[in-house]
């Protein structure tokens, strides 16, 4: 499955559930903070267009220019987007008002698990309890550690620590079966680094060597906070073994290379010093067998560092903390960021409601999304949402009936997928149930832990049992959407279903240039480089002939290439295969875009725009951005989207039709003579 936007909270713990009373909640003046922008009007913002600039010499420039100049990057974040990031922040106040009400008494009737939505987040903004309780818990946990002496130790220590929420050297899920989509197994896979990605182990420039050194004094006085010895340099050189081991991003992204259906004994064969059965029995699947081992060569080498059981220990205790270090104190807190500013440039700290807010919504995301499912639009929207739907899939079947590099046994197979394909909209139809997790008043990091435990509990569940078409992998208020190859389906939750991206009430050509666009951009990763390796009932298989399959290739490497050739920050530029899947869906799904509008018919011109002059302009203001020099850096480095300058002209300057409807002469920069396009 593509990777999801899904914030690793998961987190596990043993606390009893109770009912007392929440504590009241600190209160900030309004004045003290940055308040959300209102929603903008319906349709294009033709106050941010820069008049100076001419759309066929750099499109972006022309729909965000005055944005980008009059916006700052608030101080506590890494970039500021005029859509993602404004709808993050008004969602936030939505939820705010939400969770403010659970614990001021006024519960919403529909929420059945109330009292554990209003625990968690009253625990959580408690910021002097978590310097005593939260550590209590950390150290019981470190003490807990200190009991590993042999390799059965080792293995029931690494499974509790995964059922926490805590990844030591590997992590452990349920995952459909590549080959067979109607399965669900286990799958073993790489983790276990604490820098962003294997690369930064080994890259030679001054700026990855900076963060190295950051590193090793990070997790120094992250262990020293929690009271503990200095063994940041051994903890480095055993991730540095690991990081060796692992798989590279752009590899990751094939998923042939990433399925080897090993089973347990395969498994054990490949890491045979590690105590396989122990660990199964403690994380709770003592029976399981079927297995995907999805890099083989990383569990190879996992079996040679698990020796010193002196450096295991450290290294267990800190991948404890780094797990633990959002719910625990101040001076945690504050450490990690400091750290993460060298990521993100960020200058200061989020407001502590809104950390709490966003664990509050990663622990129990559905509960909370109950409520505000009531505030985004309902039937309404849910109904006109689901005709736009329908009118970018038919674009997309009308687009593959002149496609010359298809022959005809791929084209029907394609339309089989295209038909296949399940469209979730809003929020889910079926409610997760949340009466197993046990959400108290002992510390937040408890039930930090509890909601862990709890969710790798219903992860790890699924194995060996028919898979559950009905789940959703984003919460209702998430600004994001997405396509599950295995599942084939299409997911856009309420989150994203507003302005700048739609409104029953914007006109169409908005409506189509922003969530159409979005429409268009997951239905075309059903068949992008890695998606259309899954046929339409989500096996994995080729179900091309060799001729199609490497007139898809050379198409696609056309699109590698010259998203190679763009720069993000500095002398950094995007990595044209990492972001390939993202780069094909933003080009097709703005081909789908602005077909699918023509088809319904003419509509009225906007400040001298045409229809489909408004949709491109739509389009490209959904990605106005603002980044800080370290945020685009870590997004070049390690992101498969493009940052949003290239989200913007990479595809227009692929796209006939925008040409045409800017008169932009051939050769110009924006209409250039020789185009990259897939679909």
């Amino acid at each position: 499955m593509r990777k999801l936007a899904l914030l690793c909270l998961v987190l596990s713990c043993r606390s009893t559930p109770q009912t007392v009373p929440a504590a009241p909640l600190p209160v900030t003046p309004p004045s003290a903070e940055r308040q959300a922008s209102p929603p903008p009007p319906p349709g294009i913002d033709l106050s941010i267009i820069d008049r100076a600039v001419q759309p066929c010499d750099d499109f972006y420039r022309f729909v965000c220019g005055k944005w980008l100049d009059r916006t700052p990057i608030p101080e506590d974040r890494p970039l500021w987007g005029r859509a993602f990031s404004e709808i993050l922040e008004r969602n936030q106040d939505v939820l705010r008002q939400i969770l403010e009400k659970d614990v001021r008494g006024e519960p919403d009737p529909a929420d059945p698990f109330v009292e554990k939505v209003r625990d968690f987040y009253a625990e959580c903004m408690d910021e002097p309890k978590a310097e005593t309780a939260s550590f209590k818990t950390l150290q019981e946990q470190l003490a807990a550690i200190d009991a590993v002496r042999d390799a059965k130790a080792l293995a029931r220590e690494v499974a509790q620590l995964h059922r926490d929420g805590a990844k030591p050297f590997f992590g452990y899920t349920a995952q459909q079966d590549y080959k067979d989509a109607t399965q669900v197994i286990g799958a073993v896979d790489q983790s276990g680094l604490g820098l962003p990605d294997r690369d930064y182990y080994f890259k030679e420039d001054k700026k990855s060597a900076e963060l190295r050194a950051l590193y090793v004094d990070h997790v120094g006085k992250m262990l020293a906070l929690a009271g503990l010895p200095d063994r940041s340099k051994r903890i480095m050189a055993l991730e540095t073994e690991l990081a060796k081991a692992s798989m590279d991003r752009v590899s990751r992204r094939d998923p042939n290379k990433v399925y080897h259906r090993l089973d347990r004994a395969g498994l054990t064969r490949a890491a045979p010093r590690f105590a396989w059965d122990d660990y199964f029995t403690a994380v709770g699947t003592p029976e399981v067998q079927a297995l995907n081992v999805t890099v083989p060569p990383f569990f190879e080498a996992l079996d040679g560092v698990t020796q010193d059981f002196d450096d295991l220990r450290i290294y267990l205790k800190w991948r404890a903390i780094e797990a633990a270090a959002d719910a625990l104190g101040k001076k945690f807190v504050d450490e990690r960021f400091r750290f993460n500013q060298a990521l993100t440039g960020a200058k200061v700290l989020l407001p502590r409601w809104k950390r709490c807010v966003t664990m509050t919504d990663r622990a129990l995301g559905e509960a909370l999304g109950r409520t505000f499912a009531t505030t985004s639009g309902g039937e309404q929207a849910k109904g006109k949402a689901r005709e736009m739907i329908q009118d970018i899939e038919k674009a997309f079947e009308n687009n593959l009936g002149t496609l010359d590099w298809m022959d005809e046994p791929a084209k029907k197979a394609s339309l089989y997928k295209l038909h296949k394909i399940d469209n979730k909209v809003a929020f889910p139809e079926k409610w997760r149930d949340y009466s197993k997790m046990q959400i108290g008043r002992e510390s937040l990091l408890a039930n930090v832990r509890a909601a862990a435990e709890f969710e790798n509990a219903r992860e790890l569940a699924k194995i060996g049992k028919p898979v559950d078409r009905s789940e959703w992998r984003m919460t209702p208020p998430t600004v994001n959407a997405y396509y599950n190859s295995s599942l084939n389906e299409m997911v856009f939750p309420a989150g994203i279903m507003q302005l700048p991206f739609f409104s029953p009430e914007a006109p169409l050509p908005s409506n189509y240039g922003g969530l159409g666009m979005v429409m268009g951009h997951e239905l075309t990763h059903g068949f992008d480089d890695r998606g259309r390796k899954f046929d339409g009932d989500g096996n994995l298989h080729e179900w091309w002939s060799p001729q199609v399959s490497k007139a898809f290739t050379e198409r696609a490497e056309c699109v590698a290439k010259q998203y190679d050739g763009y720069v993000a920050v500095d002398d950094v530029h995007l990595n044209g295969h990492l972001t390939l899947g993202e780069n094909i869906a933003d080009i097709g799904g703005l081909k789908l875009m602005i077909s699918a509008l023509r088809a319904r018919g003419p509509t009225q011109e906007v400040g001298g725009f045409t229809p489909e002059q408004q949709a491109f302009i739509a389009f490209g203001q959904v990605w106005c951005t603002n980044y800080r020099p370290e945020a685009a850096r870590t997004q070049a480095l390690t992101n498969p989207h493009s940052t949003g300058q290239w989200r913007v002209n990479g595809p227009a300057s692929d796209n006939p039709d925008f040409a045409k409807a800017f008169s932009c002469q051939p050769g110009s920069p924006m209409a250039p003579i020789n185009r990259c396009t897939v679909w």
